[in-house]
């Protein structure tokens, strides 16, 4: 369960003792129930919030909470732990009760009608194993396993361990995944697709994946019908299909009204990103870096801010997971550190989070996270805007009233601007620009009054506070990092895990590695700071916080810096030793205070995302006592403290913006001259 609420019956550990809460009273308190000692006392819920996220307090499971003992069965974390065929049925049973999960009565009538409707509408789309374990029981029994488990997608997965027999696939595992990447590579275009076309593709990447392999482990080419069953029963398949449908028919018959919106707070939350119209200079020089990327999720019920990230990262599923990251935690203390009137009110997991077809939007992690927390993860069609007109809307109140009013904006369009030099006119700090933001969006528009919700967004949130809104939040501060960490494989060395040139160990690694008997095994990071991974233990069901051997280098680390300085050493010797990243990185920072005098604001963009990226959120704290670390969470929101997060394949994920090359040959051309 990974959605849960400080209501009466939870249960939670605070300071390493067991409690419970007993009732919810007037105030925003709570009676809570040491299950120990039977003791009973008052607490303020914010208090419980703030502990949860200081990694102090964390929930207890249900399952965990009802059976104590020793030996209980331990559910994996993420959805990438459990086998992809398991997954793909627990996502067919949530779409199968989804309708039935809206009704106030759930009457036997109703839900035999259901089981006729899918029976009818998808008779052979999902494939008959699915279809022939569709009944009323089985209905009643999947929403049973879904409303007691907090609307955990984990509950719908079937408790089995292998598959076999009539209707399964003979195919190896290893054509199998060809098979699924290649139709998913192939149906991502609006063009259409023949089933030549996949098979074609299909058979040059095994023959790329048959050079490798012995010749007795040779994948074969899965016949044409074969193959056609596959895409016919693929997801990817069919979204192409609805997709060229649905572009037909709002092509035909194209007419938009009025979007409804929520009563409730966290029930439709908003994300997109928008690139400010505001120059920026550095606080060392005062030179213009350039324009900030925005990234912001709004409540759509009370239209109060949620959260963002700003920062000089292009939009990517990097600047998503730090915003969203920002959105859920409590963003205590903004009056004291940015002298704010007011604080923020806003937290906690959105029920429903609408995104464009962005590809910073598009991938596993995301939907994982997604339905690990319980979050809807909604699409909006595409070049269809108005389906997300509130976050839209925010875009130009944001431009038009906040950073159209400072000195060194870009105004929306060239003719607006006019005769006016941005980057001459500029005069707000990089260091201020975060500040600012958070006074207008706590002090300005979340206390005037909204035309479109016909009220104050702080007044409609305090309401719905008052009147019993409770946010829902996650079990602990380090499971919500674990869940919204990028993941790939690595295989356990007798020296740790390699991972981008860089080793990381610690002696939970050592029994690990004796168990899995070189497996592969998934690791969790954070693109943000490589000083640390998390490594899955299958048997235990938990992630291990593995540190870098090298903390010194690794420290405030970024990915993208990191993948710099490779490839500045790289050109210089074939092999990457520690010695060598650290002289690189030393000359290229070097480069980099040289380059701060040039006045290119391409250039200087790059400078600033160089001393900006990998701004660690959590430090590790040591217990004097025990000496073991314990994450702390640093609020994140502001371009001095970017928050970690992401998912994705590292070997996936695009750097974005060029290296520093080219500005070596230009600083080593300028040297030339000066001396000639």
């Amino acid at each position: 369960m990974s959605r849960l609420r400080f209501s009466s019956g939870a249960r939670f550990r605070w300071h390493d003792v067991a409690y419970q809460v007993v009732r919810l009273l007037p105030g925003e308190q709570a009676n809570i129930e040491n299950i120990l000692t039977g003791a009973i006392s008052i607490v303020d819920i914010s208090a419980l919030v703030h502990a949860l996220f200081a990694g102090d307090l964390c929930f207890v499971p249900e399952h965990i909470a009802e059976s104590p003992r020793l030996g209980v069965e331990k559910t994996p974390l993420s959805l990438s732990d459990y086998p992809e065929e398991l997954v793909r049925v627990a996502r067919y049973r949530l779409e199968a009760i989804c309708p039935l999960l809206e009704l106030e009565r759930r009457t036997r009538t109703a839900v035999l009608d259901r089981v006729l409707e899918i029976k009818a509408a998808q008779p052979e789309q999902n494939g008959r194993s699915l279809q022939d374990s569709i009944s009323v029981a089985a209905i009643y029994r999947w929403i049973g396993d879904y409303v007691r488990s907090g609307q955990d997608l984990r509950a719908l997965i079937p408790a089995v361990h292998a598959r076999g027999g009539k209707q399964h696939s003979r195919l190896r595992s290893e054509a199998e995944a060809l098979v699924d990447l290649v139709i998913r590579d192939k149906y991502k275009v609006h063009e259409k697709v023949t089933i030549d076309d996949v098979r074609c593709e299909l058979a040059v990447r095994i023959a790329e994946e048959n050079r490798v392999r012995p010749s007795g482990e040779q994948l074969g080419l899965p016949s044409r019908a074969t193959l056609a069953r596959r895409i016919e029963a693929s997801q990817a398949f069919q979204e192409h299909q609805a997709q060229r449908r649905r572009n037909s028919a709002r092509k035909t018959n194209a007419q938009y009204g009025q979007t409804p919106y929520p009563n409730l707070p966290l029930e439709r939350v908003e994300i997109d990103h928008t690139r400010s119209d505001l120059v920026v200079i550095d606080d060392r020089d005062d030179l213009p870096l350039g324009r900030l990327t925005l990234t912001y999720c709004m409540d759509t019920a009370t239209r109060y801010p949620l959260g963002y990230y700003l920062g000089f990262e292009p939009p990517s599923y990097l600047t998503v997971m730090e915003c969203l990251y920002h959105a859920i935690q409590p963003k205590a203390g903004v009056r004291q550190q940015y002298g704010a009137e007011h604080e923020w009110l806003a937290y906690g997991i959105p029920a429903t989070l609408v995104v464009d077809n962005g590809k910073e939007f598009i991938g596993h992690d995301l939907e994982d996270a997604c339905l690990l927390l319980g979050i809807v993860l909604q699409y909006t069609p595409v070049q269809m805007p108005q389906f997300k007109a509130g976050v839209e809307r925010m875009f130009g109140s944001l431009n038009t009233m906040f950073f159209h009013a400072l000195p060194g904006t870009t105004f929306s369009n060239p003719q607006e601007r006019g005769g006016y030099d941005s980057a001459d006119q500029a005069c707000v700090y990089l260091s201020e620009v975060d500040k600012m933001l958070n006074i207008f969006l706590v002090d300005i528009y979340a206390e005037r009054f909204h035309h479109g919700l016909n009220g104050i967004p702080a007044r409609r949130w305090e309401e719905k506070v008052q009147t019993g809104f409770a946010p829902a939040l996650p079990p602990s501060a380090e499971e919500l990092l674990i869940l919204l960490g990028r993941t790939t494989t690595r295989v356990l060395h007798h020296y740790g895990i390699e991972f981008a040139c860089l080793r990381y160990n610690c002696d939970d690694l050592l029994a690990l590695r004796t168990r899995l008997k070189g497996q592969a095994i998934k690791i969790k990071y954070h693109p943000a700071d490589l000083s640390c991974l998390y490594v899955f233990d299958p048997f235990e069901q938990q992630y291990l916080h593995v540190p870098a051997l090298d903390q010194e280098y690794t420290q405030g680390l970024s990915l993208w810096k990191h993948r710099v300085i490779r490839q500045a050493v790289l050109e210089a010797q074939d092999k990457v030793d520690l010695v060598a990243l650290g002289q690189a990185k030393r000359k290229i920072q070097q480069i980099v205070d040289a380059g701060r005098q040039r006045k290119r604001q391409s250039t200087r963009t790059r400078i600033a995302r160089w001393d900006t990226a990998g701004k660690p959120t959590r430090q590790a704290a040591i217990d004097p006592e025990s000496g073991s670390q314990t994450p702390v969470v640093i609020p994140p929101g502001s371009v001095a403290a970017t928050p970690v997060l992401l998912s994705g394949d590292e070997e996936q994920w695009e750097i974005g913006y060029a290296p520093l090359r080219h500005e070596q040959a230009q600083l080593a051309e300028e040297e030339q001259v000066q001396d000639e």
